[in-house]
């Protein structure tokens, strides 16, 4: 292996960094437009075209397109059906009413006030209510003149009746009755009367009491007068006491006020009423001559001719029926661009080409030969994507910040922090880690190895720790505390000044002193060396496999270094190219990256000399 990379690092075989960057950039540059556009509308239209113009249903939609005529479509059948609809009487005869002015005078006239006067007239004289009147009004004459008859009737009945109480009434005897009755001769009569009936002249003596014989004689005398004898009759007759009880009596009464009522003016007046109570002279004669003359008025028999017409009938029963709705809905559509494209377009030879679908395969050709969809479908085809996809990215700095992310890296070495909270070095080493040999700027790690003095702490396995002065200073950086991992892809892109005896490296470390796995280490005195090795405990020692390699500068550009780690075998890489292969003493454990520079060689180094470093990464294979 190792010729083979010094063969094609003589012959120039090896890819420059440059180049291999810039390819993966494209790749994940090209990846990611590919998947950007995989997931694009526009290539989904195009997966949705293709689909459907390759399909059989596209073939059968193409030939049906094709068979459509307009004999027996639907635009045809709705055409036949709104001529025959347009010829019919009675549609005819619904347009003909709609616009006619003979309806609008209708319409106007049917909520006009005479109209509704006549037909609150003609339903009152021809409903039995009038008859009724009629009949009523009969009924109330005769009866109302029969009551004045019977009224008059009584009345003379009853005036003959007391004809003669009225006369007596009203005669020189009880006049002269009346008279006597309440005079003085009448009193002295009856008191002279009074004392004779005293008297018993049987028993007096005429010449002893002359003066009551006197009296006597007198009284004889007065009542053989014509006043008294004509008083007494009277009286004791049985016309005057028929009189006395008729005089004042109810009947007298109720015959005085019928002859108050049927001698007065209210009566004869009442009389005149009733001779004139005839229909002519009601308010319902002269309704009726009104009544009369609205229905011989022009306006109502033109109204009532119209009313009662086939043709408004016809226009009523259509007005906003289906039939209408149906066939304005035709009339629109027939009329409408819709219907006549849509015939144009049956009647149209090569149909198809006017269809969506046609479209759609036009649309499909025109996307099949686009530059991107030519330029996706051959990377659909053929790509290098996999190897994208072949590891997952598990750690990554690109050392953007202008410090060291402290949480991803410590400086010194993980136990001297850990344990000591202090830095050390091993007691090989001739220089001493400072953080401030560590800098990070321009998105690059420089580790940088300087002549100065420094006190710092050495370990020795066989005597501890001890203090000591050194002449030189370098760093050390790990991610012991923060990131480890067990087999995978350990990558970092590095650049290495060359000055011997100072020695830079790129190394993994597990947990104690081994396993080690060095992904590269360079400090030989020529600047076209370097090695790789691994260290791993077995028969209670330390076993270690080294190799070095030749062929190119390592100090005059950055290199890709990558080591492969599988449970089976560990592979080096410079820049894609395998370096070497092992299969022994394979790490069984998690470890953690170190980038270091250091001084282990007696020598007079040409420093400052740097380790710069421009990105760090760690993949797991994919699953």
């Amino acid at each position: 292996m190792s010729a083979q990379f010094s063969l094609k690092a003589l012959f120039g075989a090896i890819p420059k960094t440059s180049v291999l960057e810039e390819k993966e950039n494209k790749l994940k540059q090209e990846y990611e437009e590919f998947t950007a556009y995989s997931e694009s509308e526009e290539l989904a239209r195009f997966k949705e075209l293709e689909a459907f113009v390759n399909s059989p249903e596209f073939e059968k939609i193409k030939k049906e397109i094709n068979a459509k005529k307009y004999p027996g479509s639907e635009a045809y059948e709705k055409e036949k059906k709104y001529k025959e609809l347009k010829k019919s009487k009675r549609i005819k005869t619904y347009y003909h009413v709609k616009d006619s002015q003979e309806l609008k005078d209708y319409e106007s006239f049917k909520d006009s006030e005479k109209l509704a006067n006549y037909e609150e007239l003609n339903q009152f004289f021809n409903s039995p209510e009038f008859e009724e009147f009629k009949k009523s009004l009969e009924e109330q004459k005769k009866q109302k003149t029969q009551e004045i008859k019977d009224k008059q009737a009584k009345y003379k009945e009853l005036k003959k009746k007391y004809a003669w109480f009225f006369k007596l009434k009203d005669s020189k005897q009880l006049a002269e009755f009346n008279n006597f009755e309440g005079s003085k001769e009448l009193e002295d009569y009856l008191e002279l009367k009074k004392y004779i009936d005293s008297l018993d002249f049987n028993s007096l003596d005429k010449k002893e009491n002359p003066e009551e014989f006197a009296k006597l004689n007198e009284y004889k005398k007065l009542s053989k007068s014509s006043k008294v004898k004509n008083y007494f009759k009277f009286k004791e007759s049985d016309k005057y006491k028929k009189y006395l009880e008729l005089d004042g009596s109810p009947e007298i009464d109720e015959f005085l006020a019928l002859e108050k009522e049927v001698t007065s003016d209210e009566f004869k007046k009442h009389i005149e009423e009733v001779k004139n109570l005839k229909f002519q002279n009601t308010d319902e004669f002269k309704k009726l001559q009104e009544y009369k003359s609205l229905k011989k008025s022009p306006e109502i028999k033109k109204y009532f001719k119209f009313k009662d017409s086939e043709k408004l009938a016809i226009f009523k029963e259509l007005d906003g029926s289906q039939e209408i709705a149906d066939f304005e809905e035709l009339e629109t559509y027939i009329n409408s661009d819709e219907f006549k494209e849509e015939k144009k377009y049956l009647q149209t030879k090569d149909k198809f080409k006017l269809s969506e679908e046609y479209k759609q395969a036009e649309e499909y050709k025109e996307l099949k030969n686009s530059d991107k969809i030519k330029w996706y479908l051959k990377l659909e085809k053929k790509n290098d994507f996999d190897k994208l996809h072949e590891w997952n990215l598990t750690f990554e700095d690109d050392f953007d910040q202008n410090k060291l992310d402290v949480e991803k890296w410590m400086s010194g070495y993980f136990w001297g922090k850990n344990l000591l909270q202090d830095s050390y070095v091993q007691v090989n080493e001739r220089q001493f880690f400072k953080d401030s040999n560590i800098e990070v700027s321009n998105s690059n790690l420089k580790i940088v190895t300087k002549q100065e003095k420094a006190e710092g702490k050495v370990w020795d396995p066989s005597m501890g720790f001890y203090a000591k002065e050194f002449d030189f200073t370098s760093g050390l950086v790990n991610t012991g505390q923060f990131f480890r991992q067990q087999y995978g892809l350990f990558k970092a892109k590095i650049k290495v000044n060359h000055s011997y005896p100072v020695h830079h490296a790129f190394w993994l470390l597990g947990e104690k002193i081994t396993p080690e796995i060095d992904v590269f280490k360079y400090g030989k005195k020529s600047a076209s060396k370097l090695e790789v090795a691994t260290y791993w405990n077995g028969n209670e020692q330390i076993n270690s496999h080294k190799k070095a390699f030749g062929g190119l500068n390592f100090s005059k550009d950055y290199f890709i270094y990558s080591l492969e780690w599988t449970p089976e075998k560990i592979i080096w890489k410079i820049n894609d190219v395998v370096l070497y292969e092992q299969t022994e003493g394979i790490p069984q454990e998690p470890m953690y990256i170190v980038l270091s520079s250091g001084i282990s060689q007696e020598g007079n180094p040409s420093i400052p000399t740097t380790m710069e470093v421009d990105w760090v990464r760690a993949y797991k294979k994919a699953e």
